[in-house]
């Protein structure tokens, strides 16, 4: 089936899938604190795209999915209306015509985690040239816990040469400065579609954020140094794949981090890349 406009998709949820749940290898526990990053591409590429997200969301049990490149805001808050444990934040909900058709959202379980306060990050250094779609901003309360922290979702300048890598690089300066400045003793996330290598460190445009390795960390590094091509999160670009989504954390969550993972969900679907997306989620796991 060919694919149409954003437009041409129903406003009722698509027929509900579930062929990409068996590749949910890492069981949801009440006693941690499940945080993922997805870029779905072009959100909704094909008809039967929605109907796939929202069952492996749905059923992920996860809580909470940083998610990339929503192009129709309406068909990705149909996730409600399959699992009502679920609650979407979009960055248009906030301030309309931010990020023009690459939105950022959040997919939360509103059981578990409460809004404290959410804005779009516009101001300051946050210029459009560094950060072309303006990072999206959410502090949560885990009620299962009684626990706050701070969540940032972004989704940085994509591509190679030297014009691209110096805006990441930059972006990369004003988001620590943000984070140091703003915010020093919380408990911070940054997840995204950082459209850039981690590793080797020296030449990665976000090793100011990797040399301080006192107060932050890519909860992700494994995956990065992983020769394996199951651990990427970007499987087409090159024989063994590259890893350009990322979670980076503060050092107020070292102690309650466990493990990252890439999530091989192309390993249960032939049809993964031209229905769903051309990236892999990556997923952190914390102890509550």
């Amino acid at each position: 089936m060919g694919c149409t406009t954003p437009m041409d998709f129903p406003t009722t949820p698509a027929e509900y899938d579930d062929v990409l749940v068996d590749c949910l290898t890492v069981p949801a526990a009440d006693n941690t604190l499940e945080v993922l990053t997805w870029n779905i591409e072009h959100f909704p590429k094909h008809p039967e795209t929605s109907g796939i997200v929202n069952a492996t969301i749905a059923e992920s049990d996860y809580d909470v999915w940083g998610v990339q490149e929503i192009e129709n805001i309406g068909t990705f808050k149909q996730i409600s209306q399959i699992n009502s444990n679920y609650s979407v934040i979009v960055d248009n909900d906030i301030a309309n015509g931010v990020n023009r058709n690459y939105h950022l959202a959040y997919v939360y379980n509103n059981q578990r985690l409460e809004i404290q306060e959410q804005k779009i990050l516009s101001s300051g250094d946050f210029e459009q040239h560094f950060f072309p779609r303006r990072p999206l901003f959410v502090k949560f309360l885990n009620k299962i816990n009684n626990q706050s922290f701070i969540l940032i979702n972004l989704h940085l300048k994509c591509c190679g040469g030297s014009s691209n890598e110096y805006r990441r690089q930059e972006a990369s300066a004003r988001l620590k400065k943000y984070i140091d400045t703003s915010y020093p003793n919380d408990k911070v996330i940054v997840v995204g579609d950082y459209n850039g290598e981690i590793y080797p460190s020296s030449s990665s445009q976000f090793n100011n954020f990797i040399y301080d390795s006192r107060n932050y960390a890519f909860s992700d590094m494994d995956q990065a140094k992983s020769s394996d091509r199951l651990d990427k999160s970007y499987p087409k670009w090159q024989p063994n794949g590259s890893h350009i989504d990322h979670i980076l954390i503060t050092n107020e969550l070292f102690n309650q981090y466990q493990k990252s993972y890439t999530l091989s969900l192309d390993r249960c679907s032939d049809d993964y890349d031209p229905k769903v997306s051309d990236h892999r989620p990556v997923l952190t796991v914390f102890r509550n």
